[in-house]
């Protein structure tokens, strides 16, 4: 393996976006797919083990599958227990309003500054739940739309999440940076 000459190392930093250029993506963070490659995905559980925890919805499936087995009616399941607790957490409705999404908490995460993946940033990370939320619940979610960041609860959003949510490995740094009250990012 050769080792890679000063002038090819400071065009690569130039020209490709990166975190040290600052360089704008090309494309929107709602827009980006989530691949699920093998090896960078959360495994499912074994369905006897989600049966013996009397779990619902016990079955096999894999996340790089396009079909995941979901029961009828999941949108409603994750939208109606988001509202109940939106209804118990009083600081989980604080916490999706307050963030002003300053990316402080960017270059404290140790799995963006890995990846490289904008939605490994606990700001993006926190987006992909506040999406839905403002979609359902924000008073503005008729008159903004998509200009506000909502987004409906689909099944490439779930995909996002379920991604994008067990990468975290809940250290807290983010919240120790965040100058916003230190959101608790990782708080139910």
């Amino acid at each position: 393996m050769a080792i890679p000459k000063v002038q090819e190392l400071r065009k690569a930093v130039a020209t490709e976006p990166n975190l040290f250029t600052g360089a704008i993506p090309r494309k929107d963070w709602q827009d980006t797919f989530t691949e699920f490659k093998e090896g960078n995905f959360a495994y499912p559980a074994k369905p006897e083990m989600v049966a013996y925890h009397k779990f619902p919805n016990s079955r096999v499936w894999s996340p790089d599958e396009d079909d995941w087995k979901l029961p009828d009616g999941w949108e409603d399941i994750i939208l109606t227990g988001l509202k109940e607790r939106l209804g118990k957490f009083r600081s989980l409705k604080l916490f999706m309003d307050i963030c002003v999404r300053c990316g402080a908490c960017a270059d404290k995460c140790h799995f963006f500054l890995g990846t490289g993946d904008p939605k490994n940033m606990p700001v993006l990370r926190a987006e992909l739940l506040r999406s839905v939320y403002r979609n359902e619940y924000s008073i503005g979610r008729k008159i903004l739309g998509k200009m506000q960041g909502n987004r409906p609860m689909t099944v490439k959003v779930l995909k996002e999440w379920f991604m994008y949510s067990y990468q975290c490995t809940e250290c807290r740094r983010c919240s120790v940076f965040c100058p916003t009250v230190s959101i608790p990012l990782k708080s139910p």
